[in-house]
């Protein structure tokens, strides 16, 4: 829209700016805190059709007992034109960010330039940073606290020149509250228009001003010739010069001005030439304050009341949030789904202690103890949500159900009857398989049978049961130890120092991973088919996270004997992990035991 505006024929509304006089910040989710823009730059100065805008704001941390001093301060007096360094004089000493000579008043945002041409560089202020634990990566500041949330963002021009510095207002306004402060933001807005005539403009005179209750704007219709000079205007020109130096002597010397014997000058006059035409122009100052929040539960540690609600029990549809929520003795219901979305970040965690037990989060700081009940449904005490951050129990609350099932029975002997289960998740068997096996292959032979494994933090991440929302998931979940096992399966090594004989039979027939496996076990006396064929079923599932074919694929089901028409995915899910889980701990016994010692 305003892009549209500027380019109109009598653009008064863009001119005007009262898009700039209707802006406000108390509801807004970022902050300016520093902002060197040109939004829009068309044409050649001077002639029809040039449109230019630009803003510029700047910003100043003020202590709450101080702002009665800033009634009257303007932007002239915030925005810096200079780039910030530490200075001192014979009063003391004044950090980078002081605001003149009052170092409990300060800059945002840092302004570095270099006499030696590097590019300029803006940073936050070290206390804000710091303060609410920030961390840069290129031209964003996340808190990984807060699952990597985007406080602070850099903003660049074609050029990669800075050009704005936003900040997330919650954020802001915590520090500010923990720091006594208000944030002062000034704003500069100018923009340009050149036409013919502006005959559609209706001003009562060529100069207009407008106050309101954040600023000021003004206004000016002029005509100018062709080119950008004031239109009918004579300039003098004055020029001076000296002829008291002589560059042939040895060493010449510029007098001072004072001793400068005889000064030679001469003045002229020198008219604007071109066409009539005509520039509008509109120049806007704003002010603003933003006020510090009521708690600082990042920087302050002010305890703040949990507004997410958790369905607890199934009469009257009762949930619980904050404090009623950590004074709850009860547990809670959860579906399978919430593992998937906990596990979508790079930090998440999901560690088992039992077949049916283990903790989950999406930050190894914040996992809670969990339990899978006969439904399939995920338990956790209620006191542990309430003791994670709102941001985290936002993700558990889109997952929160009614009670169903009953509470898990390995988390009752956990928590209760302080006896755990003496059983273990098969997740965990096949990790520990895969490890028999890779330590087995390199005793044996110096290399390992499967190319490499993950880090066991990625391995649980990406092959658990929970991939059961759908059969497509079910897909994926194959798809994930497809990857794990069978491709990284060293063919090389296989037919270089574990099963030559083989070799020349498994090249031309052009065997493949599972089938070369198999070919080996059977050399062993064993039915190496069979044992592999958990690896063929996942195989054959596996194509359904790249392609859609629907009931057909079920049918792979049943080399794991299971009826293509099972609708517990999680069971499932259970039953792949499990037989591959028992592939990988035959494949690791069919190696000859290493002699002791190795």
């Amino acid at each position: 829209m305003q892009q549209q505006q500027a380019f109109d024929k009598c653009p008064r509304e863009w001119i005007e700016a009262r898009d700039i006089e209707r802006l406000s910040f108390e509801k807004a989710t970022w902050i300016p805190l520093l902002v060197q823009e040109v939004q829009i730059q068309h044409g050649r100065p001077g002639t029809v059709g040039h449109r230019k805008a630009y803003q510029d704001y700047d910003s100043i941390i003020v202590p709450l007992d101080l702002e009665r001093e800033f009634k009257d301060v303007d932007w002239q007096s915030v925005s810096r034109h200079n780039p910030d360094s530490a200075w001192a004089n014979d009063k003391g000493f004044y950090p980078p960010g002081s605001y003149f000579d009052d170092p409990r008043i300060l800059h945002p945002v840092i302004q570095r330039s270099f006499e030696t041409g590097e590019p300029t560089q803006w940073d936050l202020l070290q206390e804000l940073e710091v303060g609410l634990r920030l961390l840069r990566s290129t031209d964003r500041w996340i808190r990984p606290e807060e699952d990597d949330v985007e406080v602070a963002k850099l903003e660049r021009d074609g050029t990669g020149s800075p050009t704005a510095l936003l900040f997330r207002a919650e954020h802001l306004r915590d520090y500010l509250c923990a720091k006594k402060a208000a944030l002062f933001l000034t704003g500069f807005s100018g923009r340009d228009a050149v036409e013919e005539n502006f005959a559609g403009l209706q001003w009562d005179s060529s100069r207009q001003t407008r106050n309101f209750s954040r600023g000021t704007w003004e206004g000016v219709e002029a005509p100018i010739h062709e080119g950008g000079g004031p239109y009918g205007v004579d300039i003098n020109v004055l020029k001076l010069w000296r002829e008291s130096v002589d560059p042939k002597e040895d060493v010449p010397r510029m007098p001072l001005p004072a001793e400068e014997p005889e000064h030679r000058s001469e003045s002229f006059k020198r008219q604007s030439t071109g066409r009539k035409i005509f520039l509008l122009n509109g120049r806007i100052w704003t002010k603003h304050w933003i006020r510090p929040a009521k708690l600082s539960p990042r920087i302050r540690r002010d305890k703040v009341e949990a507004r997410v609600h958790f369905q607890a029990e199934n009469q009257e549809q009762k949930t619980l949030a904050g404090e009623a929520l950590r004074e709850y003795r009860g547990w809670l219901w959860f579906k399978p789904s919430l593992v998937g979305a906990l596990l979508a970040g790079g930090k998440s965690r999901l560690k088992w202690f039992t077949q049916d037990t283990g903790e989950v989060g999406c930050a190894s700081n914040l996992t809670i103890h969990f339990g899978v009940n006969k439904l399939g449904l995920i338990n956790a005490l209620g006191s542990d949500i309430a003791e994670l951050p709102e941001w985290a129990q936002k993700i558990w609350v889109a997952h929160n159900v009614s009670p169903e099932g009953g509470l898990s029975e390995e988390l009752h002997m956990a928590q209760n009857l302080a006896s755990p289960a003496a059983t273990i998740a098969p997740e965990v068997i096949l990790w520990r398989n895969l490890q028999i096996l890779q330590k087995r292959s390199f005793a044996l032979y110096g290399q390992t049978l499967l190319q490499q494994l993950p880090p066991p933090e990625d391995f649980y991440r990406r092959v658990h049961r929970f991939h059961c929302v759908s059969f497509d998931e079910v897909c994926e979940l194959s798809k994930e130890v497809h990857r794990i096992v069978s491709e990284a399966i060293d063919i090389g090594i296989l037919n270089a120092k574990i099963d030559p004989g083989n070799a020349a039979r498994a090249n031309k027939e052009n065997l493949r991973q599972i089938k070369r496996l198999a070919l080996w076990l059977d050399t062993l006396g064993q039915d190496g088919r069979k044992i592999t064929q958990p690896l063929a079923g996942i195989a054959d599932l596996r194509q359904g996270a790249a392609h859609t074919k629907g009931a057909d694929l079920k049918e792979s089901l049943a080399i794991f004997g299971i009826p293509s028409g099972e609708q517990n995915l999680q069971a499932v899910c259970c039953e792949l992990i499990g037989q591959v889980a028992n592939c990988a701990g035959k494949v690791a016994d069919a190696f000859p035991k290493p002699p002791p010692g190795t």
